[in-house]
């Protein structure tokens, strides 16, 4: 087989799950790990609130507080959110206890774990496309690959892991079941403060009849303003349109003031925002990690850390089932399992708390 390489573990998605996961492996391991990113890792990030809970991980993966840059992350001060009624309240987390929050700039926080990975051995394929995927007599990956520059080669690899986020595209290709209960979508713009102007570091929710808006303050005097509704509701207002979704913003009572003084550029971005869990159990030496194996309503402000902690236990499952320790990739799922079925239930008690609209189609799928 020409252009062969072998690695131990391959991951594919370079985002925080996929680096998370790689550099567990390369801490309490001598596997070999080897990511694959198909994009030059310029889409867009949202941004991402996080409690500190983040740094007991990332000094689990081994780095510490001090390597980060003071514009990886700002802490916010404050929380609210207009949800049940029109007045503004402080909005305490719905799936933690921790207080004290913070606002990751998701670009340079990325960037940061893949360089870690890369210190530490971790080998990375940047603008790579997986092709196909096949298991050999003794269930290794045989995986084809694309450069965007360097043309076709293989890896063959023990295991693999799927860290491609929401749209889970290795679970999808290889024939994972996956069940997903919404069709969140999120459509959104950055806007820009001049240096000169004070910005206010909080986080604002606000919920309108068909849907809800978020608004937090990100590093660098940067703002992401974001509104939450089903696929059909986005696609039938053609929201993507600024005009349309400027007059969308003008129903919110208290964030359109939020960008009264800012600046924006271009349409606004669409991401999916849908809930859904994936069952991994029917393939061997296969994990998903992060979104790729569950992913949550963003209110839950769920995203980043159970990205990182979803991957650590994979990692561990991995070494464990290396050293020959049986079921350790279904005591995984089933530990996947029961953090999803718990979010689901909490999810279904917070939304219950929004009752003005009660005739709307947004509503009532989450009641």
């Amino acid at each position: 087989m020409q252009n062969l390489l072998e690695t131990n573990v391959l991951i594919v998605g370079g985002g925080p799950a996929g680096t998370s996961a790689a550099l567990s492996l390369l801490k309490y391991s001598d596997l070999k790990v080897t990511i694959v990113e198909e994009t030059n890792l310029e889409s867009i990030k949202i941004g991402e609130q996080v409690n500190s809970s983040i740094f007991d991980l990332l000094t689990y993966m081994g780095i510490e507080k001090d390597s980060f840059d003071q514009n990886n992350f700002i802490q916010g001060y404050s929380s609210t959110a207009a949800w049940g009624s029109d007045r503004m309240m402080i909005r305490d987390s719905i799936f933690n206890t921790e207080t004290e929050s913070f606002q990751l700039n998701r670009e340079e926080f990325d960037y940061m774990l893949l360089e870690k990975v890369s210190e530490k051995g971790g080998i990375i394929f940047p603008r790579t496309k997986c092709l196909k995927f096949d298991q050999d007599e003794n269930d290794e990956w045989i995986v084809e690959l694309k450069h965007e520059t360097k043309g076709n080669f293989t890896i063959k690899a023990k295991y693999l892991i799927d860290a491609t986020g929401r749209l889970g595209s290795i679970c999808r290709k290889i024939g994972v079941e996956s069940k997903r209960y919404d069709e969140l979508t999120a459509i959104g713009k950055f806007f820009y403060f001049d240096e000169s102007q004070t910005i206010k570091q909080d986080i604002i929710i606000e919920s309108i009849e068909d849907g809800w808006w978020y608004c937090a303050s990100l590093p660098n005097h940067k703002m992401t303003l974001t509104f939450f509704s089903d696929a059909n509701f986005i696609k039938e207002k053609r929201l993507e349109k600024t005009e349309n979704w400027n007059e969308l913003l003008l129903k919110t009572k208290h964030i359109k003031h939020k960008i009264s003084e800012a600046s924006s550029e271009g349409k606004p971005w669409v991401k999916n925002a849908f809930s859904q869990v994936s069952d991994i159990s029917s393939k061997k030496n296969f994990l998903a990690v992060g979104d790729a194996v569950a992913s949550f309503d963003p209110i839950s402000s769920m995203g980043i850390g159970f990205a990182i902690s979803s991957a650590c236990h994979a990692a561990k499952a991995i070494i464990d089932a290396d050293f020959g320790h049986e079921n350790t990739f279904r005591s995984y799922q089933e530990n996947i399992n029961a953090i999803y079925s718990q979010y689901l239930q909490t999810k279904t008690f917070f939304y219950r708390k929004e009752q003005r609209w009660n005739d709307s189609a947004f509503w009532q799928k989450r009641i």
